[in-house]
């Protein structure tokens, strides 16, 4: 899992790199229309309705073709590199890179990026993996560029007593640094197993969501209400945003703890902050009054790229 580790901390500096850019639909409609095996790359799309190929020039790990829409003239050079001895689909490879750039000097480019390591040692399963979609200029969705990057790293042991752990990332942005929308989530997951076995054996779990949106990622008015600590009203477009906090060591000796926190903020209007925390039993099984419509599931341990 080191080796993954180090990867995260540079996928993260890249990541920040691609923010200000932004994906759309390629001239196939969809990434991901190919496999390999063995290092050869074969689609699984002879040629896109409305589109005429011309012949593919491949190597090891490597697949290009010119691609040209019937009713425009419109050129397009669709790319796809893995390993050279790659075999699978994409988002289950080492890596992976598929992009279509327009000829004729034209702004753009539809783009996507994959890479995934996993390592297994007896019991203990580590992974390590990222995806990035880009879509700029002919390339946008609607009238602005997007970006979409997704990272995620997670320790899964099946061992008995054995303690979890997952971190993860997700962002989608529409337009300039996303100031036409942006939806941010953040997510951490930890499964405590205490060894002990008297007077029982215990376990834990720690959980944190953060969900922010904005602009077009927030297309409704919504409301908030935590009781006696406060309700907020937002209008659509505004930037809100959402954190749960969970820890439940209700069965661990000596520790018999529980509590959860819950904050919501409208960061564009006037309704402010509103937050809960408890120590009440069951305080820690879920945030009070999540709206999943808005935010997504609570749950920490949510997987998989936009």
């Amino acid at each position: 899992m080191s080796k993954a580790f180090k990867t995260a901390s540079s996928v993260g500096a890249v990541a920040l790199i691609l923010s200000g850019a932004a994906m759309a639909a390629s001239p196939t409609g969809s990434f991901d229309a190919w496999s390999v095996s063995g290092g050869t790359i074969t689609t699984t799309v002879a040629c896109p309705v409305g589109f005429s190929c011309a012949t593919a020039v491949t190597g090891e790990g490597f697949f290009q073709r010119q691609i040209t829409e019937d009713s425009s003239g419109n050129d397009f050079f669709q790319t796809i590199i893995t390993d050279k001895t790659a075999t699978g689909a994409p988002g289950a490879l080492t890596f992976s890179d598929e992009s279509y750039v327009r000829t004729g000097n034209v702004s753009g480019l539809a783009d996507k990026t994959q890479m995934q390591e996993v390592t297994t040692n007896g019991t203990l399963t580590e992974t390590f993996e990222g995806s990035t979609e880009l879509g700029t200029g002919w390339a946008r969705s609607g009238a602005n560029d997007e970006t979409k990057i997704y990272q995620a790293i997670i320790a899964d042991d099946t061992a008995a007593g054995a303690e979890d752990f997952d971190a993860k990332f997700w962002l989608r942005q529409l337009g300039d640094q996303g100031a036409a929308g942006k939806h941010m989530r953040i997510s951490s997951q930890v499964d405590i197993q205490e060894a002990t076995s008297s007077p029982v054996a215990g376990a834990g779990t720690q959980d944190f969501v953060l969900v922010e949106l904005s602009g077009s990622e927030n297309p409704s008015a919504g409301t908030a209400d935590l009781g006696s600590d406060g309700s907020i009203t937002w209008a659509a477009n505004d930037r809100i945003k959402a954190i749960w906090v969970g820890q439940d060591m209700s069965a661990i000796e000596g520790v018999n703890q529980e509590f959860g926190f819950t904050s919501y903020e409208d960061l564009t209007g006037t309704t402010g902050l509103i937050n809960q925390f408890s120590l009440t039993g069951g305080a820690a099984s879920g945030p009070v009054d999540w709206d999943a419509v808005v935010w997504g599931s609570s749950s920490a341990a949510d997987s998989g790229p936009f």
